[in-house]
C-alpha cells in the first residue's frame, strides 16, 4: 500500500502543469517520487544559465560581469559532466554559454540600462482560494521605465512560435502575475517576461516574450487551477481510498496517450506500456530511476513572501 508523502500537499505550477500533461506521469513523478538517476543535460544546463542570468542581474553587463557569471555555470556544470562530455553535450556546453552570454550582454545592455534589480531568487506561498494555497519560485523581480515585471530566464534549442505562444495561457506565467499584483498596484504591473534563449549549433538567438494578463483573465486562472487542484485531490483519495494491487486496472491518475511521445518523449511510457495497474510493481524502484521527492518550499531562495 502506497504511503503519504508530505510533499504531496506542496502544490506549484510545475506540479499542475505536469498533470496537466498526464495524470498518470503526475502519478510516477510526485506521487511515487521516481525520478532519472542519470543527471538531464537540459535540466542542468538550465540551471547553471540561471546562475549566470542572476549574475548579470545583480553585478551588470560588463564583460567583467560575464567572466564571474561563467565562472558559476561552469562549476555547476562540471559537477555533473566533464569536458569529455563538451563535444558530445554541445551546444549546451561552457564553452558555448560564454559566447552566449557574451551576445546577451550585446543585446540587452542598452535595453536593460535603466532597469532597477529588486529581488532575485525568490519563493513563497500565495492563496488562491480561502482555502488553498500555491508554492512559487521566482528569478527576478524588476523595476522598469514601464512598471513592475518579473523576468524569467528559459534556455531551448529551438526559437518557434510553438515556443512563444505557449507562455500566455500557462499556469507559470499566472502564477507570477498573481505574485506582482500582491505586491504592487495592479496599474504599474507590467506582468511575467520570458527571456529565453537559445543554443544551436551555428548561433545563439533571443527572444522575450511579454505575459502580462487583465484582472478578468486573472479570474479565469484562479478557476482553472483551483479546479485542476480539485482534480489532483480527488485522484489522490481515490488512489488511497478505492485503488489496490489486487486490481487489474489502477483506476486514479489516468494515462493521457496524446503526451506520451511530446519533446523527448516520456520517461515514463514504457512503464505505461508494460503495466495496467503500477500498484503492483511501486514497491521497488525501477533500474535507472530514484526516489527524489519534489518540494518547492524546501529549495533555497533569497527571498521569501508568504502572503
Amino acid at each position: 500500500m502506497i504511503k503519504e508523502h508530505e510533499s504531496w500537499s506542496v502544490i506549484d505550477s510545475t506540479k499542475i502543469q505536469t498533470y496537466l500533461e498526464c495524470p498518470r506521469s503526475y502519478f510516477y513523478e510526485y506521487i511515487l517520487g521516481w525520478r532519472p538517476e542519470q543527471a538531464n543535460l537540459h535540466l542542468e544546463f538550465g540551471k547553471a544559465w540561471h546562475l549566470a542570468m542572476e549574475y548579470l542581474l545583480l553585478h551588470g553587463y560588463s564583460e567583467e560581469s560575464v567572466a564571474d557569471a561563467w565562472t558559476l555555470l561552469n562549476d555547476h556544470y562540471r559537477q555533473y559532466w566533464g569536458p569529455e562530455y563538451d563535444e558530445g553535450n554541445s551546444p549546451k556546453n561552457p564553452g558555448n554559454a560564454l559566447n552566449a552570454l557574451l551576445s546577451y550582454i550585446r543585446e540587452y545592455k542598452g535595453e536593460d540600462k535603466q532597469q532597477e534589480v529588486l529581488y532575485t531568487e525568490i519563493s513563497g506561498t500565495v492563496p488562491i482560494s480561502d482555502l488553498k494555497r500555491l508554492h512559487f519560485r521566482m528569478d527576478s523581480i524588476i523595476k522598469t521605465n514601464r512598471g513592475y515585471i518579473s523576468r524569467e530566464h528559459k534556455t531551448g534549442s529551438t526559437l518557434s512560435r510553438i515556443w512563444t505562444d505557449q507562455w500566455t495561457q500557462s499556469i507559470q506565467t499566472g502564477a507570477y502575475n498573481h505574485v506582482l499584483y500582491c505586491l504592487f498596484p495592479y496599474e504599474e504591473v507590467q506582468g511575467t517576461e520570458i527571456s529565453g534563449t537559445f543554443f544551436q549549433k551555428t548561433q545563439t538567438k533571443f527572444q522575450r516574450v511579454p505575459c502580462r494578463r487583465s484582472k478578468e483573465m486573472m479570474q479565469d486562472w484562479f478557476w482553472t487551477v483551483n479546479q485542476v487542484i480539485d482534480l489532483i485531490d480527488w485522484d489522490t483519495d481515490r488512489l488511497l481510498n478505492k485503488c489496490s494491487d489486487s486490481q487489474e486496472v489502477m483506476m486514479a491518475f489516468a494515462k493521457n496517450p496524446t503526451s506520451c511521445t511530446k519533446y523527448f518523449g516520456c520517461r515514463y511510457s514504457d512503464f505505461c506500456l508494460a503495466w495496467p495497474n503500477p500498484l503492483r510493481r511501486c514497491t521497488e524502484v525501477p533500474m535507472g530511476m530514484k526516489i527524489e521527492w519534489w518540494d518547492p518550499s524546501a529549495e533555497e531562495s533569497k527571498q521569501v513572501f508568504d502572503f
